[in-house]
């Protein structure tokens, strides 16, 4: 199987966005209304990183963090835009759990040419798309060996 990362993107509903002067508080806020593990932050229209549960994690894990770690600004923790790895409209489904898989990491926006946001994936998404293709293949083989066509 071929299929594009922009094919499983075809599938998402919208991104979840915040800002980098955002609070840890709203980003907590944020993730539990969604249900999602991480926000693409953005300024205007442009990426600037990302905030996942591990980075809130990392926070809270540290000693040396104030009392009150609600008031630290999503931009502190984030991973910043040099450090993402990302996705582009021709990579395989495949070569993306690759790169998640080796890189310990679960999502990966996909941006166009000209650095743009274009829609972000979780390895649930990947491996949903190649359950889905999975059980066609099963489906098609299993008619072919009945002598249904």
């Amino acid at each position: 199987m071929n299929r594009k990362l922009i094919d499983v993107c075809k599938l998402k509903e919208n991104i979840i966005t915040i800002t980098p002067d955002a609070t840890i508080k709203d980003a907590v806020y944020q993730l539990n209304k969604h249900k999602i593990g991480c926000l693409i932050v953005m300024k205007d229209t442009n990426i600037v990183g990302i905030l996942s549960e591990r980075d809130l994690l990392k926070i809270l894990g540290d000693t040396d963090v104030q009392d009150d770690i609600h008031h630290i600004s999503v931009s502190e923790i984030m991973t910043p835009r040099e450090k993402l790895i990302v996705g582009h409209p021709e990579d395989t489904v495949e070569y993306l759990m690759n790169i998640m898989n080796e890189k310990k990491i679960r999502h990966i926006p996909l941006i166009n040419e000209e650095g743009k946001l274009v829609c972000l994936t979780s390895i649930r998404d990947l491996i949903r798309v190649l359950l889905k293709d999975s059980k066609s293949k099963v489906k098609y083989l299993s008619d072919y060996v009945q002598g249904k066509y």
